[in-house]
Protein backbone atom coordinates (compact mmCIF):
# COMPACT_ATOMS: atom_id res chain seq x y z
CA UNK A 1 0.00 0.00 0.00
CA UNK A 2 2.85 2.33 0.95
CA UNK A 3 4.70 1.38 -2.23
CA UNK A 4 1.60 2.13 -4.31
CA UNK A 5 1.25 5.56 -2.66
CA UNK A 6 4.95 6.25 -3.23
CA UNK A 7 4.53 5.31 -6.88
CA UNK A 8 1.66 7.78 -7.35
CA UNK A 9 3.61 10.52 -5.56
CA UNK A 10 6.66 9.96 -7.73
CA UNK A 11 4.52 9.71 -10.85
CA UNK A 12 2.71 12.93 -9.91
CA UNK A 13 6.00 14.73 -9.40
CA UNK A 14 7.20 13.37 -12.73
CA UNK A 15 4.09 14.64 -14.53
CA UNK A 16 4.45 18.02 -12.83
CA UNK A 17 8.07 18.30 -13.94
CA UNK A 18 7.13 17.27 -17.47
CA UNK A 19 4.41 19.93 -17.46
CA UNK A 20 6.83 22.59 -16.20
CA UNK A 21 9.52 21.64 -18.70
CA UNK A 22 6.95 21.46 -21.50
CA UNK A 23 5.57 24.87 -20.56
CA UNK A 24 9.05 26.37 -20.46
CA UNK A 25 9.84 24.86 -23.85
CA UNK A 26 6.54 26.14 -25.29
CA UNK A 27 7.20 29.56 -23.77
CA UNK A 28 10.70 29.73 -25.23
CA UNK A 29 9.64 28.56 -28.67
CA UNK A 30 6.50 30.71 -28.81
CA UNK A 31 8.51 33.89 -28.21
CA UNK A 32 10.86 33.23 -31.13
CA UNK A 33 10.55 34.98 -34.52
CA UNK A 34 8.13 33.50 -37.02
CA UNK A 35 10.77 33.57 -39.75
CA UNK A 36 14.09 34.98 -40.81
CA UNK A 37 12.68 37.51 -43.30
CA UNK A 38 13.85 40.99 -42.33
CA UNK A 39 11.55 42.94 -44.66
CA UNK A 40 9.33 45.32 -42.68
CA UNK A 41 5.55 45.22 -42.92
CA UNK A 42 3.12 47.92 -41.82
CA UNK A 43 1.00 47.17 -38.77
CA UNK A 44 -1.61 49.72 -37.67
CA UNK A 45 -3.07 49.81 -34.16
CA UNK A 46 -6.36 51.70 -34.01
CA UNK A 47 -7.36 53.90 -31.11
CA UNK A 48 -9.03 51.91 -28.35
CA UNK A 49 -7.87 48.54 -29.68
CA UNK A 50 -7.20 46.00 -26.92
CA UNK A 51 -4.29 43.60 -26.41
CA UNK A 52 -6.39 40.57 -27.43
CA UNK A 53 -7.39 42.19 -30.73
CA UNK A 54 -3.80 43.26 -31.37
CA UNK A 55 -2.48 39.77 -30.60
CA UNK A 56 -5.00 38.16 -32.95
CA UNK A 57 -4.02 40.45 -35.83
CA UNK A 58 -0.30 39.98 -35.18
CA UNK A 59 -0.81 36.22 -35.38
CA UNK A 60 -2.93 36.62 -38.52
CA UNK A 61 -0.11 38.57 -40.19
CA UNK A 62 2.43 35.96 -39.03
CA UNK A 63 4.30 38.50 -36.89
CA UNK A 64 4.10 36.39 -33.71
CA UNK A 65 3.90 32.63 -33.18
CA UNK A 66 1.26 32.57 -30.46
CA UNK A 67 -1.44 34.96 -29.25
CA UNK A 68 -1.46 33.73 -25.65
CA UNK A 69 2.29 34.07 -25.20
CA UNK A 70 2.11 37.66 -26.52
CA UNK A 71 -0.65 38.54 -24.05
CA UNK A 72 1.09 36.83 -21.13
CA UNK A 73 4.43 38.46 -21.93
CA UNK A 74 2.94 41.97 -22.09
CA UNK A 75 1.31 41.45 -18.68
CA UNK A 76 4.44 39.96 -17.08
CA UNK A 77 6.59 42.75 -18.54
CA UNK A 78 4.08 45.37 -17.36
CA UNK A 79 3.55 46.90 -20.79
CA UNK A 80 0.03 45.71 -21.66
CA UNK A 81 -1.36 49.20 -20.93
CA UNK A 82 1.55 50.99 -22.59
CA UNK A 83 0.88 49.84 -26.15
CA UNK A 84 0.07 52.91 -28.26
CA UNK A 85 -2.08 53.44 -31.32
CA UNK A 86 -0.17 54.17 -34.49
CA UNK A 87 1.46 52.76 -37.60
CA UNK A 88 4.43 50.48 -36.94
CA UNK A 89 6.88 48.70 -39.19
CA UNK A 90 7.51 45.18 -37.91
CA UNK A 91 9.61 42.29 -39.19
CA UNK A 92 9.08 38.55 -39.00
CA UNK A 93 12.66 38.32 -37.76
CA UNK A 94 11.61 40.04 -34.50
CA UNK A 95 10.93 38.07 -31.32
CA UNK A 96 7.63 38.50 -29.50
CA UNK A 97 9.25 40.70 -26.79
CA UNK A 98 10.81 42.87 -29.51
CA UNK A 99 7.44 43.24 -31.24
CA UNK A 100 5.71 44.10 -27.97
CA UNK A 101 8.33 46.69 -26.94
CA UNK A 102 8.16 48.31 -30.37
CA UNK A 103 4.41 48.80 -29.97
CA UNK A 104 4.97 50.86 -26.81
CA UNK A 105 7.21 53.44 -28.48
CA UNK A 106 4.54 55.20 -30.49
CA UNK A 107 4.88 55.92 -34.18
CA UNK A 108 5.95 58.98 -36.11
CA UNK A 109 2.53 58.97 -37.73
CA UNK A 110 -0.22 61.14 -36.29
CA UNK A 111 -3.86 60.33 -35.60
CA UNK A 112 -6.27 63.03 -36.70
CA UNK A 113 -10.03 62.96 -36.22
CA UNK A 114 -12.20 64.99 -38.58
CA UNK A 115 -15.64 65.44 -37.06
CA UNK A 116 -18.86 65.83 -39.04
CA UNK A 117 -19.98 69.24 -40.25
CA UNK A 118 -16.67 71.09 -40.64
CA UNK A 119 -15.98 73.48 -43.49
CA UNK A 120 -12.96 72.94 -45.72
CA UNK A 121 -11.25 75.89 -44.02
CA UNK A 122 -11.81 74.41 -40.57
CA UNK A 123 -10.21 71.11 -41.57
CA UNK A 124 -7.22 73.03 -42.90
CA UNK A 125 -6.96 74.87 -39.57
CA UNK A 126 -7.14 71.53 -37.73
CA UNK A 127 -4.27 70.10 -39.78
CA UNK A 128 -2.15 73.17 -39.10
CA UNK A 129 -2.82 72.94 -35.34
CA UNK A 130 -1.70 69.31 -35.42
CA UNK A 131 1.62 70.30 -36.96
CA UNK A 132 1.12 69.43 -40.62
CA UNK A 133 2.71 71.70 -43.23
CA UNK A 134 -0.47 73.14 -44.70
CA UNK A 135 -0.88 76.56 -46.29
CA UNK A 136 -4.51 77.73 -45.74
CA UNK A 137 -4.95 79.35 -49.15
CA UNK A 138 -3.25 76.52 -51.04
CA UNK A 139 -5.35 74.02 -49.07
CA UNK A 140 -8.61 75.64 -50.20
CA UNK A 141 -7.37 75.94 -53.79
CA UNK A 142 -6.35 72.29 -54.00
CA UNK A 143 -9.61 71.06 -52.45
CA UNK A 144 -11.56 73.04 -55.03
CA UNK A 145 -9.29 72.01 -57.91
CA UNK A 146 -9.72 68.32 -57.04
CA UNK A 147 -13.46 68.80 -56.48
CA UNK A 148 -13.24 67.46 -52.93
CA UNK A 149 -15.48 70.03 -51.25
CA UNK A 150 -18.01 68.08 -49.20
CA UNK A 151 -15.93 64.91 -49.63
CA UNK A 152 -13.37 65.46 -46.87
CA UNK A 153 -14.92 62.50 -45.14
CA UNK A 154 -15.23 62.71 -41.33
CA UNK A 155 -13.26 59.87 -39.75
CA UNK A 156 -10.11 59.10 -37.75
CA UNK A 157 -7.02 59.10 -39.95
CA UNK A 158 -3.43 58.05 -39.46
CA UNK A 159 -1.15 60.37 -41.41
CA UNK A 160 2.66 60.22 -41.55
CA UNK A 161 3.93 63.42 -39.92
CA UNK A 162 5.76 64.25 -43.14
CA UNK A 163 2.59 63.99 -45.25
CA UNK A 164 2.20 66.59 -47.95
CA UNK A 165 -1.09 68.35 -48.56
CA UNK A 166 -1.62 66.27 -51.70
CA UNK A 167 -0.95 63.01 -49.82
CA UNK A 168 -3.44 63.92 -47.09
CA UNK A 169 -6.13 64.74 -49.63
CA UNK A 170 -5.46 61.48 -51.45
CA UNK A 171 -5.95 59.45 -48.25
CA UNK A 172 -9.17 61.29 -47.36
CA UNK A 173 -10.50 61.06 -50.91
CA UNK A 174 -9.93 57.29 -51.03
CA UNK A 175 -11.73 56.89 -47.72
CA UNK A 176 -14.72 58.86 -49.01
CA UNK A 177 -14.89 56.67 -52.11
CA UNK A 178 -14.63 53.47 -50.05
CA UNK A 179 -17.14 54.29 -47.31
CA UNK A 180 -19.54 56.85 -48.77
CA UNK A 181 -19.71 55.64 -52.37
CA UNK A 182 -18.62 52.00 -52.75
CA UNK A 183 -20.07 51.13 -49.34
CA UNK A 184 -23.49 52.50 -50.35
CA UNK A 185 -23.71 51.21 -53.92
CA UNK A 186 -27.28 49.98 -53.63
CA UNK A 187 -28.49 53.22 -52.02
CA UNK A 188 -26.86 55.35 -54.73
CA UNK A 189 -28.37 53.21 -57.47
CA UNK A 190 -31.85 53.40 -55.92
CA UNK A 191 -31.72 57.18 -55.43
CA UNK A 192 -30.92 57.99 -59.04
CA UNK A 193 -29.40 61.32 -57.97
CA UNK A 194 -26.04 62.77 -58.91
CA UNK A 195 -23.17 62.72 -56.45
CA UNK A 196 -22.99 66.52 -56.35
CA UNK A 197 -26.73 66.77 -55.58
CA UNK A 198 -26.52 64.24 -52.75
CA UNK A 199 -23.33 65.62 -51.19
CA UNK A 200 -24.63 69.20 -51.35
CA UNK A 201 -27.98 68.33 -49.77
CA UNK A 202 -26.28 66.09 -47.20
CA UNK A 203 -24.14 69.04 -46.12
CA UNK A 204 -27.30 71.04 -45.35
CA UNK A 205 -28.78 68.10 -43.45
CA UNK A 206 -25.54 67.68 -41.47
CA UNK A 207 -25.69 71.23 -40.15
CA UNK A 208 -29.45 71.22 -39.55
CA UNK A 209 -30.02 67.91 -37.72
CA UNK A 210 -28.12 65.92 -35.10
CA UNK A 211 -29.77 62.49 -34.98
CA UNK A 212 -30.22 59.87 -37.70
CA UNK A 213 -34.01 60.03 -37.34
CA UNK A 214 -34.10 63.83 -37.67
CA UNK A 215 -31.65 63.79 -40.56
CA UNK A 216 -33.86 61.43 -42.56
CA UNK A 217 -36.95 63.58 -41.84
CA UNK A 218 -35.18 66.86 -42.67
CA UNK A 219 -33.77 65.32 -45.85
CA UNK A 220 -37.29 64.32 -46.87
CA UNK A 221 -38.60 67.85 -46.27
CA UNK A 222 -35.78 69.52 -48.20
CA UNK A 223 -36.15 67.09 -51.11
CA UNK A 224 -39.87 67.92 -51.34
CA UNK A 225 -39.06 71.62 -51.33
CA UNK A 226 -36.54 71.19 -54.15
CA UNK A 227 -39.01 69.15 -56.19
CA UNK A 228 -41.82 71.68 -55.65
CA UNK A 229 -39.52 74.64 -56.39
CA UNK A 230 -39.86 76.07 -52.90
CA UNK A 231 -37.01 78.02 -51.28
CA UNK A 232 -35.18 75.74 -48.84
CA UNK A 233 -34.79 78.47 -46.19
CA UNK A 234 -31.90 76.72 -44.46
CA UNK A 235 -30.13 78.87 -41.87
CA UNK A 236 -26.90 76.89 -42.19
CA UNK A 237 -26.47 77.94 -45.82
CA UNK A 238 -26.75 81.60 -44.81
CA UNK A 239 -24.29 81.01 -41.96
CA UNK A 240 -21.89 79.61 -44.55
CA UNK A 241 -22.27 82.68 -46.75
CA UNK A 242 -21.94 85.17 -43.89
CA UNK A 243 -18.84 83.48 -42.47
CA UNK A 244 -17.31 83.24 -45.93
CA UNK A 245 -17.64 86.99 -46.26
CA UNK A 246 -16.61 87.97 -42.73
CA UNK A 247 -13.75 85.50 -42.34
CA UNK A 248 -12.23 86.36 -45.71
CA UNK A 249 -12.20 90.01 -44.63
CA UNK A 250 -10.69 89.34 -41.20
CA UNK A 251 -8.20 86.67 -42.33
CA UNK A 252 -7.86 85.55 -38.73
CA UNK A 253 -9.57 82.97 -36.49
CA UNK A 254 -13.28 83.66 -36.55
CA UNK A 255 -16.69 82.06 -36.08
CA UNK A 256 -17.28 79.89 -39.13
CA UNK A 257 -20.91 79.19 -38.10
CA UNK A 258 -22.46 82.38 -36.65
CA UNK A 259 -25.57 81.32 -34.70
CA UNK A 260 -27.35 84.67 -34.57
CA UNK A 261 -28.46 85.64 -38.06
CA UNK A 262 -29.84 89.14 -38.56
CA UNK A 263 -32.49 90.27 -41.04
CA UNK A 264 -29.65 91.87 -42.95
CA UNK A 265 -27.91 88.48 -43.14
CA UNK A 266 -31.08 86.87 -44.48
CA UNK A 267 -31.13 89.44 -47.29
CA UNK A 268 -27.48 88.89 -48.19
CA UNK A 269 -26.93 88.60 -51.94
CA UNK A 270 -25.32 85.19 -52.21
CA UNK A 271 -26.08 82.06 -54.20
CA UNK A 272 -25.81 80.26 -50.84
CA UNK A 273 -28.71 82.26 -49.41
CA UNK A 274 -31.50 79.69 -49.64
CA UNK A 275 -34.02 82.24 -48.39
CA UNK A 276 -33.56 84.35 -51.52
CA UNK A 277 -32.72 81.67 -54.08
CA UNK A 278 -34.60 78.46 -54.79
CA UNK A 279 -32.98 75.08 -55.20
CA UNK A 280 -29.70 73.85 -53.80
CA UNK A 281 -26.74 76.15 -53.19
CA UNK A 282 -23.85 75.92 -55.71
CA UNK A 283 -22.01 73.30 -53.66
CA UNK A 284 -21.62 71.67 -50.24
CA UNK A 285 -21.41 73.97 -47.22
CA UNK A 286 -19.60 71.41 -45.05
CA UNK A 287 -18.26 67.89 -45.01
CA UNK A 288 -21.02 65.55 -43.92
CA UNK A 289 -20.80 62.15 -42.29
CA UNK A 290 -22.20 58.83 -43.41
CA UNK A 291 -25.48 59.31 -41.51
CA UNK A 292 -26.39 62.49 -43.42
CA UNK A 293 -25.43 60.97 -46.77
CA UNK A 294 -27.59 57.93 -46.00
CA UNK A 295 -30.44 60.27 -45.00
CA UNK A 296 -30.42 61.93 -48.42
CA UNK A 297 -30.12 58.62 -50.26
CA UNK A 298 -32.95 57.08 -48.19
CA UNK A 299 -35.05 59.97 -46.80
CA UNK A 300 -38.10 59.57 -44.58
CA UNK A 301 -41.32 60.56 -46.32
CA UNK A 302 -43.68 62.63 -44.19
CA UNK A 303 -46.48 65.18 -44.36
CA UNK A 304 -44.17 67.87 -42.97
CA UNK A 305 -43.02 70.89 -44.94
CA UNK A 306 -41.42 72.92 -42.18
CA UNK A 307 -39.09 72.41 -39.23
CA UNK A 308 -37.09 74.42 -36.70
CA UNK A 309 -34.56 73.70 -33.97
CA UNK A 310 -35.26 75.07 -30.51
CA UNK A 311 -32.62 76.41 -28.11
CA UNK A 312 -31.85 72.87 -26.93
CA UNK A 313 -31.37 71.55 -30.45
CA UNK A 314 -34.69 69.68 -30.50
CA UNK A 315 -36.38 69.79 -33.92
CA UNK A 316 -40.09 70.61 -34.16
CA UNK A 317 -41.95 69.82 -37.37
CA UNK A 318 -45.02 71.37 -38.97
CA UNK A 319 -47.29 70.56 -41.88
CA UNK A 320 -48.50 74.10 -42.56
CA UNK A 321 -47.07 77.60 -42.47
CA UNK A 322 -49.50 78.46 -39.65
CA UNK A 323 -48.27 75.56 -37.52
CA UNK A 324 -44.68 76.58 -38.25
CA UNK A 325 -45.34 80.17 -37.14
CA UNK A 326 -46.87 78.84 -33.93
CA UNK A 327 -43.72 76.78 -33.35
CA UNK A 328 -41.59 79.87 -33.90
CA UNK A 329 -43.59 81.78 -31.28
CA UNK A 330 -43.56 78.86 -28.86
CA UNK A 331 -39.97 77.65 -29.11
CA UNK A 332 -37.90 80.59 -30.34
CA UNK A 333 -39.56 83.73 -28.98
CA UNK A 334 -40.60 82.73 -25.49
Amino acid sequence: MVKKKSFFVVFGIYLFLVFILGSLLWWRVSLQPTGGVKNSVSFVIDKGEGVSEIAARLKEQDLIKDELSFKVWTVVAGIARKIKAGNYYLSRSMTTPEVARTLTKGSADRWLTIVEGLRTEQIGELLIREGFAIDPEEWEKEVKAKKLEGKLFPDSYLFPQSSTQAAILKIIGKNFQKKAVDGLKNEWAASGKSQNFVITLASLVEREAKTSQDRALVAGILLKRVEEDWPLQVDASVQYAVAGRECSILKSPCDWWPEQLTQKDLQMQSAYNTYLYKGLPPGPICNSGLSSIKAVLSPTKSSYWYYLSDKDGVIHYAETSEEHQNNIQKFLRE
